[in-house]
């Protein structure tokens, strides 16, 4: 072997080291077979002299002196290749562990063959309030709040070689859990198959996503196709078909007058937290408080916007009967619904932005909300919005009037939902809506004194139909005066 050789071998990686191993061998598989040709030529030089003969001999033994040389050599060359393999990976070992001490984020090492925790850093253990010790030799799916997300994600790594960044629950040995994204990777530690597990605690960004849904449900970022909050941009907007609500109580102002302001507080967010769970239940999403007031739409059917005003209303009887207990007034809202194309989105600017919904069936909404009022009723639905319920009958509904709201030329149809009505009134309503609707269709058709008839027989029995009183001074006064030219049944509202 040259002193070339020599100098690589000393110095070299062990790729470099693997390579002098077959170059030495292919020298070795050389060398035998020129000490084959030698021997044929010594078994047929006799003829040609003793010298000669002498001089093959010592090349002869030359050769296989480096021949031994180069085996014995080729077997060290291959132990030193495997013990520098062998400091390789425990260097590289070392390396892992220093890394990972040095690492911000919280990691844990176990076996496969039994999932035993077999290292820690010390950011695990800051994470989880333990020493580092206490957590050697504990089972890896002891770690996880719920223990079929441990075999999840082992099956997970099975098949895809790597997980990353699942949202999952760890479990403090308290017991508390504490939300982290994870992260799992095969890898071979301590010469056997292991799994490091490296984790991102996130429970104050939890904390903080579910902070901001109270300010943007989460209901409403999935309805704009956003994931987080952070997801948001002005401008973002859903269109399409969709029921639009309205609600707002009546006579605050008077009753807040009554109140400190800290009374006032208490008193709205009172009110509030009974009815705005009731728009969730049933699909809906609020989109903004208009002080005592609540804007909310629902996507999926006007049978959802239906069910949550009513049940609001029966809310709002059992806020009553809790009210009274406490000598305290009743308090009355009004409801309005209408179905028709909208959007909805962010709107603002760049450093103060909130969700609303734009189109004129909105506007025509709030003016449905407000017609509650002029009729005394609680709860009114548009012709729209009937439509495309899927069983009117389901519900107790009567035709109410046909309007021209203020800063619209089109006439809309409303009709009155009376299902949370108190039961009384409810059946003395459903006892006259037959007569009550015959006599409003006698009205359009200038048959006053038919319609006053119809209404007298309605209030007799329910004095308390505010609905049919109206129209009784209405068809009262046309059938003294006489209906003016162009006339056409049509209320028309010259203010908001």
């Amino acid at each position: 072997m040259s002193s070339r050789e020599a100098e690589l071998i000393s110095g070299s990686s062990p790729a470099a080291l693997s390579a002098v191993v077959k170059s030495l061998q292919r020298r070795v598989e050389e060398l035998e077979q020129h000490n084959q040709d030698l021997q044929i030529m010594l078994e047929t030089a006799t003829e040609h002299g003793d010298q000669l003969s002498e001089n093959l001999e010592e090349e002869r033994d030359d050769l296989e002196t480096m021949l031994e040389l180069a085996s014995d050599h080729a077997d060290v060359v291959e132990d030193e290749l495997h013990q520098q393999a062998a400091v390789a990976l425990q260097k590289s070992e070392q390396q892992l562990r220093l890394i990972v001490e040095a690492t911000p984020t919280p990691v844990v090492i176990f076996r496969m063959s039994d999932d035993e925790i077999v290292y820690v850093n010390a950011m695990m253990g800051e994470l989880f309030s333990v020493a580092v010790a206490d957590l050697l030799g504990c089972k890896a799916a002891g770690l996880f709040f719920e223990p079929g997300d441990f075999n999840n994600f082992m099956l997970m790594l099975a098949e895809k070689g790597l997980v990353d960044k699942q949202e999952v629950r760890l479990q403090r040995p308290g017991g508390a859990p504490v939300w982290v994204q994870i992260s799992l990777r095969q890898l071979e530690f301590n010469a056997q198959a292991s799994v490091l597990c490296g984790v991102h605690d996130i429970s104050h960004l939890k904390a903080m996503n579910q902070a901001s849904s109270r300010f943007v449900p989460q209901a409403y970022l999935g309805f704009l196709k956003k994931d987080n909050i952070t997801d948001i941009a002005l401008g973002d907007h859903v269109a399409g078909e969709m029921t639009v609500m309205f609600s707002d109580l009546r006579g605050f102002t008077s009753i807040s007058e009554t109140m400190t302001p800290q009374q006032n507080f208490a008193f709205i967010n009172a009110y509030l937290g009974r009815v705005s769970p009731v728009v969730r239940a049933h699909n809906g999403i609020i989109i903004k408080y208009l002080g005592d007031g609540i804007h909310a739409i629902f996507p999926q059917s006007a049978d959802d916007a239906v069910r949550a005003g009513i049940d609001k209303l029966e809310q709002v009887n059992l806020y009553n009967e809790y009210r009274a207990t406490k000598n305290r007034a009743p308090i009355t809202i009004g409801l309005g619904l209408n179905t028709g194309f909208m959007m909805v989105g962010i709107v603002g600017e760049q450093d103060r932005m909130q969700g609303d919904t734009f189109s004129d069936e909105v506007n025509l909404t709030a003016r449905i909300e407000g017609l509650t009022k002029f009729y005394g009723i609680n709860f009114i639905v548009s012709h729209s919005t009937c439509q495309r319920l899927i069983k009117p009958a389901d519900y107790n509904i009567r035709f109410l009037d046909k309007v021209q709201v203020m800063g619209r030329t089109n006439v809309v149809e409303l009709y009155e939902v009376y299902d949370a009505d108190a039961p009384q009134m409810r059946a003395l309503k459903q006892e006259t809506q037959a007569d009550f609707e015959v006599a409003i269709a006698l009205y359009y058709n200038r048959d006053f004194t038919g319609a006053q008839a119809k209404l007298f027989d309605v209030l007799q029995r329910n004095p308390r139909d505010k609905a049919a009183w109206h129209h009784l001074v209405n068809a009262t006064r046309l059938a003294d005066r006489g209906a003016p030219e162009g006339w056409t049944g049509v209320t028309v509202m010259d203010h908001k």
